[in-house]
């Protein structure tokens, strides 16, 4: 897997949002659709929604293979965080400052994706979690990493990953960048 690739191509998705757009938030949606799109121009055969085994219904968000190489599964997640106060771009339709952090459900959210890739029985397969950030100056992973917050450590200590960051300007996003980060999980369990 190219990661260059896989961030030039989201970068380029995310920011090719048209300006009528509505979009406040980034969608797991629109990050697996374009790294689908990415890792089928690499040559990988990729599958979205997988279950995990035969037996279960839990799904992982995309597994890819080619040629002889064992499958490679990844969970992808967006997340947002702005303590921008007074910005316009806050306000709901109704005027409303809607904009929540909800910092706690994130992580949670990672966590629960991350405990799915460690249930994969095949140890050597290559397991990625992708998190990809909306912020104003501040990035949440890093907020909560460097104060240990909810013991964010005991997932992300000595994992290393690669990471992009770029200017995102949604009209309606109290948010102006992007950061992508690829954690690498292999013989993780």
């Amino acid at each position: 897997m190219k990661t260059d690739n896989i961030f030039r191509d989201l970068k380029q998705d995310l920011q090719s949002i048209n300006e009528k757009a509505n979009e406040r938030l980034l969608k797991e949606e629109q990050v697996r659709s374009s790294i689908f799109n990415s890792l089928r121009n690499q040559g990988f055969i990729v599958a979205a929604e997988r279950n995990f085994n035969k037996t279960s219904e839990i799904e992982c968000d995309l597994v890819f293979w080619k040629d002889s190489l064992p499958e490679s599964w990844m969970e992808i997640k967006t997340a947002r965080y702005s303590n921008c106060k007074g910005d316009l771009r806050r306000l709901d339709k109704n005027g409303n400052d809607t904009w929540s952090n909800n910092q706690r459900e994130q992580l949670k959210s990672w966590k629960k994706d991350i405990d799915k890739l460690k249930k994969i029985e095949d140890k050597e397969s290559p397991r990625y979690f992708v998190l990809v950030e909306q912020c104003y100056n501040d990035s949440l992973f890093e907020k909560l990493y460097k104060n240990n917050t909810y013991d964010i450590r005991n997932y992300f200590e000595n994992i290393k990953y690669d990471e992009i960051e770029f200017d995102l300007k949604w009209n309606k996003a109290p948010v102006d960048k992007c950061i992508v980060r690829i954690f690498y999980f292999k013989n993780y369990s």
